[in-house]
């Protein structure tokens, strides 16, 4: 049964299931401030998320926005929650038709969030969850992009979708052809413009920038395309699947794990440089994604090593084995955290690969215990960490006197993606005009003149 409801914030009146609590003991499930300051954390916020009872569970959370100001949380009956990031402040909730059995992360441009669900793909308001469009994929989501123009889905059939979002206004003359009988119509947005097609399934979510299109796929290959052109610019072959998400450094380099034991650095706008463009060998396959932060970048490979590498030549600081198949949660300016499967918080020195919790302590002996959390999101953005349960509860936790926000980007470089021509134009804006100078009034002519 719907209900009506009041959102907070910036929220608009959104029909969604009715909410039910969170279930359980929220006390019992969230780690002591005493125990998360002998990892040097503490809790920044904690809220619940809203179910819609029965068996609705938490499925899946990302962050989004140029600076991962929104932080999504999907769960498997349809409901989507927008929160922000760093105040836990919920804006809105919005009800997507069907369970969301296989949701992708979202992605969002200054007006819209893109979610795709399945073999569905959504345009949402972004100020308030109002559903705008709605359309139909070929196969299975695997991730989303999006610009000020278009949205990209990839697929599991390998292929990338790509749709119009912009509404375009075009003239049409009425049947009698009255110059005066106009209508102006906006076509709906959603529309299907074109595709590309890898060999296999591509399973990180495009890199979508305002000129170009970067994806990876198991195939191996990592693709840029022309979003104007629709044509596809260069493939790069690497010898084993990529699996993970990429990473972005600079205007230009994307950082790519494969399989075939190695992570690559490539050169969006110069593929073929060789001090732009590197291939580091790893000690095994890399399946996961790459976190840069700064001019470094961190990944784990398949058997559990972490690597630390520099962005700038590809070599590598540091090496870190760690047992079972961890996932790296945030990087702070000194700081690298992570988690074990049993839900074991890990501390690392990020200069030097040092441990200073391991994920046995953290449980035994500060009683931080986090396997009520399965739902673990890695952050590319700053140095928060975000966990939820399965049955709605969210927490961001962040270190102790870490009162600002620690960006891995610098925010003052200009985004992934600007070209060299528009980086120039930054660098060098032309100058204006100056105005003519007016007229003097002996200049001016006589009234008689016009007659």
């Amino acid at each position: 049964m719907n209900r009506r409801i009041w959102m907070a914030g910036m929220v608009g009146m959104v029909s969604v299931p009715r909410f039910a609590p969170a279930q359980g003991s929220i006390g019992r499930k969230i780690p002591t401030r005493t125990g998360l300051a002998k990892l040097g954390l503490e809790r920044h916020w904690f809220t619940t998320i809203p179910l819609s009872g029965g068996a609705d569970r938490v499925a899946n959370m990302n962050m989004a926005g140029p600076s991962g100001e929104y932080l999504f949380v999907q769960t498997t009956e349809g409901i989507v929650i927008c929160f922000d990031s760093e105040t836990g402040r919920r804006y809105w909730a919005a009800h997507l038709p069907g369970p969301l059995l296989q949701p992708s992360a979202i992605s969002v441009n200054k007006s819209m969030a893109i979610a795709a669900v399945g073999q569905k793909i959504y345009g949402l308001e972004l100020k308030t969850g109002t559903q705008i469009w709605q359309a139909q994929l070929e196969d299975i989501a695997e991730g989303t992009g999006v610009n000020e123009e278009v949205a990209a889905v990839s697929l599991s059939n390998g292929k990338v979708q790509v749709f119009n979002i912009k509404p375009r206004p075009i003239h049409i003359r009425g049947e009698r052809h009255d110059p005066d009988n106009h209508a102006l119509l906006k076509p709906e947005v959603g529309y299907y413009l074109y595709g590309w097609k890898a060999n296999k399934a591509i399973s990180s979510p495009p890199i979508v920038t305002k000129n170009f299109m970067t994806f990876a796929s198991e195939d191996g290959k990592v693709y840029t395309a022309s979003i104007q052109d629709h044509k596809i610019l260069h493939r790069i072959e690497t010898k084993g699947p990529i699996k993970g998400h990429l990473g972005t450094h600079g205007l230009s380099q994307v950082l790519v794990g494969s399989e075939d034991h190695k992570l690559y650095c490539i050169d969006v706008f110069d593929p073929n440089n060789s001090e732009t463009n590197w291939a580091t060998p790893t000690p095994s396959p890399i399946d996961k994604g790459v976190f840069v932060a700064g001019d470094e970048a961190f990944t784990i490979t398949r058997d559990g090593l972490i690597i630390a590498l520099n962005t700038k030549d590809g070599s590598i600081r540091w090496e870190l084995p760690t047992p079972g198949r961890g996932k790296l949660l945030a990087v702070s300016p000194s700081r690298i955290y992570g988690i074990s499967p049993d839900g074991g918080i890990a501390v690392i020195e990020r200069a030097d690969g040092k441990i200073l919790a391991t994920p046995e302590t953290s449980i035994s002996s500060y009683g931080v215990d986090l396997k009520n959390y399965p739902v673990r999101m890695g952050n590319e953005y700053n140095d928060r960490i975000y966990l939820a349960s399965d049955d709605g509860i969210l927490i961001c936790l962040r270190e102790l006197d870490a009162t600002q926000v620690a960006p891995l980007r610098d925010p003052s470089l200009p985004p992934f993606g600007t070209t060299p021509e528009e980086f120039d134009e930054m660098q060098n804006p032309p100058e204006k005009e100056k105005p003519a100078a007016p007229a003097s009034a002996e200049a001016a002519p006589a009234a008689s003149d016009f007659e």
